[in-house]
Parts: C-alpha cells; structure tokens; sequence
C-alpha cells in the first residue's frame, strides 16, 4: 500500500460513519436511531433531554467527534480530541426504579470489554475492570463511563450510558489532563492554601491514561463504535431482565485489582485500605480489612492499588497491571 493509501486509510479510520455502523449492527439493534454529530455539549445531556421529553424515543445512540462539556465521574471533563477518542452515549429505557438498576455500571463495562475483544485485538487478555466505572489496558485507563437516568412512567426508569474510550495517543491525554488539573489548581489554589491545616492531605494521582491502539492498530472509529453497540444492546436486554446476577461471574472474571492491595478514597481522603476482593448481588465491591469484610457502594469513591513496597501511610500509590487476575470467557 504507497502512502497515499495509507494516508487516506488513516484519516477514514479517525471518522465516524453512521451508514457504516448501521451496516454492521445485527438484529437485536439494526432498528436503533444512530446519530452521528460534529459537535456537542455533551451527548449525555442531549439525550436526557430527550428522554424527559419522549421516553418512546429510545433506544437511541448518539455520538459526536467533538464534545465541548464531555464529562467523566464526579464531575470531571473527559479529554479527547476528534479522531483519538471515541465518545458516544445510548438513551435506552429499562424495567423497574432505580433499585433495579444495582450493578448496571458494571454490566456496562462488562460489554465494553466484550465488545472490544471482538475486535482482532493483538492482547485482548490485557483488558479488565476497574470497579466500578472503569475499562483498563494493561493497568491505563482505557474508557470510563458515565450513567444517568430520567423518570419514564409507570414501572420504568430511562438510563442514558455515556462512553469514552481512548483510541490514539495516550501520551497527549495524559498532557491535556495534567494542563486541567494544572489549570484547576490554579484558579482554586488561594481557597485551598486558606484551608490547609498542619496535616496535608497528599494528592492522589490519578489511573494514567491508555490507548487501544497499543493492541489494535490504526483502530476504526466506526468498527470500534459498532461492535460497543452490539455488546451494549445485548447486555441491556439481558440485564432488564436478569438484572445485575447475570454478570457478576463475568465481571469478577474481569477484576483487574482481584486480591490486590487497594485503598478506598473518598473526596480525596483514605477511607479503608484492604485487600480487593469480588463484588455482591448489588455489585458492591467487597474488600477484605483488618476489621472485616466491607462492602463499598459505588458514588463519590475511587480505588487505587497500594505499592506493596511503600508504607501506605505515606499516600505512595500506583496503578500498575495487577497482571488481570481471573480467567476470560
């Protein structure tokens, strides 16, 4: 192939295109609308506001090349730009309240990881889980996802599931991250100083960012995005009618940080270190501590691996691979 090829092949790999998508869809989602846009806020608040509007349009993928207010847990912007990341999210409407929707964030990253390992991965067994939001490649942060819900009458509850997936360049997302918190630190940095008292809270780096091109070269937005699809439709319909037992085995099977030593943060404090290890029927993450066994629901709380070498008092963290304990499916 001479470089004019390549070239032209490049640049068809790092657009989206909706008839193509469309194309590779099986039956269980060949009817969904599929919107492909240049430019948004956010898909997920484009398609709450549909959803409050006209529960009846679902089920409904919506994604964008560009997002100007993408965000991520907590509040936090994702970092992308067109043609490095992939960020898409699907309005779908499911059985039940919010109880019943325990564990679908992580019935979630298990069809993440489903539908990237249809893909012709060079290492698919470097994918895994971080609980509870989170898609890693060999320890990096792969794609995170963002899950927000809207009444929809009567014995249903409309989610909105928001992805984002690292395709190119994990060294630049790492830049524009650190620039945010650079810039973050900055224009609160005078409140802060006026806060601190004589014991620091020491800053909690955050998983470093990884890259699917690292295991599929050159990897085509619009294959990428129509395999998550047909992953997500499945599990969706499974779950609305299981619920979250019917992934908890495969989930655990993807437990990235299963036996390793962890801490639990909450708002930028230790709230138990201890020893990671399944999840419940509510997908719960259960961790093993010197009082007990604990169970950490999921909300304002992030997990970090302890360097087994480091006195965990000093703060030292690191999210190195844990080598992907547990066997895939």
């Amino acid at each position: 192939m001479n470089k004019a090829a390549i070239h032209a092949t490049d640049i068809a790999s790092r657009r989206l295109d909706r008839d193509g998508v469309r194309a590779r869809l099986g039956a269980a989602c060949r009817d969904w609308q599929i919107e492909v846009v240049e430019s948004t806020g956010s898909t997920n608040l484009d398609l709450l506001s549909r959803l409050r509007e006209d529960a009846s349009c679902a089920p409904v993928v919506r994604a964008a090349m560009v997002q100007t207010a993408g965000r991520g847990q907590r509040g936090r912007a994702w970092q992308s730009l067109p043609g490095d990341s992939l960020t898409f999210s699907l309005a779908y409407v499911l059985p039940g309240g919010p109880a019943e929707l325990a564990g679908l964030s992580l019935a979630t990253g298990v069809a993440v990881v489903e539908g990237l390992s249809d893909l012709p991965l060079s290492a698919p067994q470097a994918l895994g889980l971080k609980w509870p939001n989170d898609v890693l490649l060999r320890g990096g942060k792969l794609a995170g996802i963002l899950i927000e819900t809207v009444p929809a009458g009567p014995g249903r509850i409309g989610v909105v599931i928001g992805i984002g997936v690292n395709l190119r360049q994990a060294g630049d997302v790492a830049a524009r991250i650190d620039g945010a918190s650079a810039t973050s630190d900055n224009k609160t940095g005078a409140a802060s100083s006026h806060a601190q008292t004589s014991t620091a809270i020491p800053a909690i780096p955050a998983t470093p960012p990884a890259a699917l091109e690292s295991i599929l070269p050159a990897p085509d937005m619009t294959s990428v995005l129509a395999a998550l699809i047909q992953r997500l439709a499945v599990m969706l319909e499974r779950f609305g009618e299981r619920g979250f037992g019917a992934f908890r085995e495969d989930w655990e099977a993807m437990h990235a940080y299963s036996g390793a030593s962890i801490r639990v943060i909450e708002h930028g404090r230790d709230l138990l270190h201890g020893v990671a290890l399944g999840v419940d029927t509510q997908g719960c993450l259960r961790v093993a501590t010197d009082g007990g066994e604990r169970a950490i629901a999921s909300g304002e709380v992030s997990v970090r691996l302890v360097n087994s070498s480091t006195d965990a008092a000093t703060g030292a963290d690191t999210d190195a691979p844990s080598a992907l304990r547990g066997s895939r499916r």
